[in-house]
C-alpha cells in the first residue's frame, strides 16, 4: 500500500540512510529496519490515517458536488475539484484492495476486479480458522483456557524438538557420492552483489509480511537503497559464518490441517522468518542447487534440476504393471517418514554433509540455517546409501524391469519413499530392520498410519499377514 504513494521512496531512502549503529552487519540490517519500521508507522497515520473515514469524506463531497449540478450546474472550478476528488477516490480504492489483499493473500484475483468485501470476508475467515478455542491434550482432557492452551502447545514443541542426549553412532562403509572438489570450493566462494539480487527478485514478493514487519516487495523496489548495506552482511556472514539472533528470529504459527481440529496434531506448524534470514537462505539454496545432481541418486525424483516427481510416478506405475503381466507375486511398500524435519538429528545432517564432501565452511553455513529445505534433500538421500548397500549384499532383490532386467528396489518422491519387493518374509523383515537403523541413527520415524503395503498377483491374506508383520495397512 506504501509503495504506491510518491513520496514514499525519498522517504524510506532519507530514514534507511539516517539510521546509525555498530556492530555486527547482520545486526545492524535488522536495527536499521526496526528504525524505518517506526518511521513508516508515523508517516502512515499522517499520509493515510483512516482509509474508511477518508473514503466516507471523499464520497460525501462527492454527493454534494451531484446535487449542486443538479439545482444549478458546476462551475469550471467546482467541476476541477470534483475530478480530482475523484482521483483521490480512485487512489484510495487502490489502496484499500492492496491492503485487504495483503491481509487474504489469494493469489489467483492478483489481476482481477477490485472487491475489498471480498478481501475482506477472505481475511478475516483465515483469522478464525487459525484461532484455537479449545484443544484436546494427551490425557484426553479438553482445555478451553487461553494459558492452558498456549502451555499445551510449549510443552508439545518442547518434546518434539528434544535430541536425546549421549547416543553414539557412526555411518561408515557407504558410497555417499561425493561432490567434486571444484563444486565444493564454488559453494565456499565469495557471495556477489548480482548473486544476492537475483535471490531476492525470484522471492515472491506477495507474501505475508515477515516478523521484520517487510514484505520482500519492499527489498524488491528498494534494491538500490539497500543494496550496499545487505552486501556487506553477506561479506560478514561469509567470513564468520555466524547468523546473529536477531536475524534468526521467527514466528511459529498454527496452521488447522482440516475443518474440525481437536488435538495440537490436527495443525501444522508454519514458521515465519525474517527477510533477511528468507534471502541468505535463498542465497545458499540457489547455490546448492547447482550441485545437488552430482550427490542425489537417480532414484530421487524431486528437488534436483531437470527431475520431474510425474517422472517417478509413470515409472512406479510402469514397474507394477510389469510385474502383473509376469505373474509373479511382489508387494509395494509405501512408506511416509513422521515429521521428517521436525525429528531428524542436526548432527547427523552435518555428519552427511561431511561425507558427501562439502567443506568445512559451509557447513558451518548450514548451522546456521537449520531450516533450509536442503537438509531434507541430503538426509533423504542417506537412506538411498543404506538401501544400496544392502542391495549389493544381496539383502534387497526389488524388482527386475525391462529388457535389460534392470533392478529397481525403490523410489523417492522427496520424504515419501516405496519400496518393490518380493513376498519372501526375510526379506521384507531386512527392510524393516534397515529401516529401524535408518530411524535409530537419524532420529527419522516412519509413520505407521501413512504407511501401506500394496500386493501384486497375491492373495488378500497373504498381504494382510506381510502387513501385521511391517505394521502397517493392507491396501487393496
Amino acid at each position: 500500500m506504501w509503495l504506491q504513494h510518491p513520496n514514499f521512496k525519498e522517504n524510506f531512502r532519507n530514514w534507511w540512510s539516517g539510521f546509525q549503529g555498530n556492530g555486527w552487519e547482520g545486526h545492524k540490517f535488522m536495527r536499521r529496519l526496526q528504525y524505518v519500521k517506526a518511521k513508516l508507522k508515523e508517516w502512515n497515520k499522517f499520509s493515510f490515517g483512516e482509509l474508511n473515514e477518508k473514503k466516507k469524506s471523499i464520497l460525501n463531497d462527492l454527493a454534494n458536488f451531484d446535487v449542486i449540478e443538479q439545482v444549478r450546474g458546476l462551475t469550471s472550478e467546482l467541476l476541477s475539484q470534483r475530478a480530482s476528488r475523484k482521483g483521490e477516490l480512485e487512489e484510495l480504492i487502490l489502496r484499500e484492495e492492496i491492503h485487504w489483499r495483503q491481509k487474504a493473500r489469494v493469489k489467483w484475483v492478483k489481476e482481477g476486479d477490485c472487491n475489498p468485501k471480498f478481501f475482506h470476508k477472505v481475511a478475516n475467515g483465515r483469522r478464525n480458522r487459525k484461532y484455537i478455542k479449545e484443544l484436546e491434550n494427551e490425557r484426553g482432557l479438553v482445555l478451553k483456557n487461553a494459558e492452558s492452551i498456549t502451555e499445551e502447545i510449549l510443552l508439545y514443541f518442547e518434546k518434539l524438538y528434544a535430541s536425546p542426549i549421549g547416543e553414539s553412532w557412526s555411518v561408515e562403509g557407504l558410497d555417499c557420492s561425493p561432490i567434486s572438489e571444484k563444486s565444493a570450493l564454488w559453494l565456499d566462494s565469495p557471495f556477489t552483489e548480482e548473486e544476492i539480487s537475483k535471490a531476492i527478485f525470484q522471492l515472491d514478493r506477495d507474501k505475508a509480511p515477515r516478523p521484520d514487519g517487510f514484505t520482500i516487495a519492499v527489498f524488491q523496489d528498494y534494491w538500490d537503497v539497500i543494496k550496499e548495506d545487505l552486501v556487506r552482511v553477506f561479506a560478514e556472514f561469509h567470513r564468520s559464518g555466524i547468523i546473529n539472533q536477531s536475524t534468526n528470529a521467527s514466528f511459529i504459527i498454527l496452521l488447522p490441517k482440516k475443518s474440525l481440529t481437536k488435538k495440537i496434531s490436527d495443525f501444522r506448524p508454519i514458521s515465519l522468518i525474517t527477510s533477511l534470514y528468507k534471502i541468505i537462505a535463498k542465497v545458499l539454496s540457489g547455490r546448492l542447487r547447482g550441485v545437488l545432481h552430482e550427490t542425489i541418486h537417480y532414484t530421487q525424483g524431486a528437488f534436483v534440476q531437470g527431475r520431474q516427481i510425474l517422472d517417478a510416478v509413470l515409472i512406479a506405475n510402469e514397474i507394477v504393471d510389469e510385474r502383473r503381466r509376469s505373474g509373479e507375486e511382489g508387494v509395494v511398500f509405501k512408506i511416509d517418514f513422521e515429521k521428517a524435519y521436525d525429528y531428524v538429528k542436526w548432527d547427523f545432517l552435518d555428519h552427511v554433509l561431511e561425507k558427501k564432501g562439502f567443506n568445512p565452511r559451509w557447513r558451518k553455513w548450514m548451522s546456521g540455517c537449520l531450516s533450509s529445505v536442503s537438509y531434507a534433500i541430503l538426509v533423504n538421500d542417506s537412506v538411498k546409501g543404506m538401501i544400496m548397500r544392502a542391495e549389493e549384499r544381496e539383502m534387497l532383490e526389488g524388482f527386475k524391469v525391462g529388457r535389460n532386467r534392470t533392478r529397481v528396489s525403490h523410489l523417492q518422491f522427496a520424504d515419501d519413499t516405496i519400496f518393490f519387493s518380493n513376498t519372501r518374509e526375510e526379506d521384507l523383515q531386512t527392510l524393516k530392520s534397515l529401516l529401524l537403523v535408518v530411524g535409530h541413527i537419524s532420529r527419522l520415524k516412519v509413520n505407521l498410519d501413512k504407511s501401506s503395503i500394496y500386493g501384486i498377483n497375491l492373495d488378500q491374506v497373504h498381504l494382510s499377514r506381510l502387513a501385521e508383520m511391517l505394521d502397517c495397512k493392507a491396501s487393496d
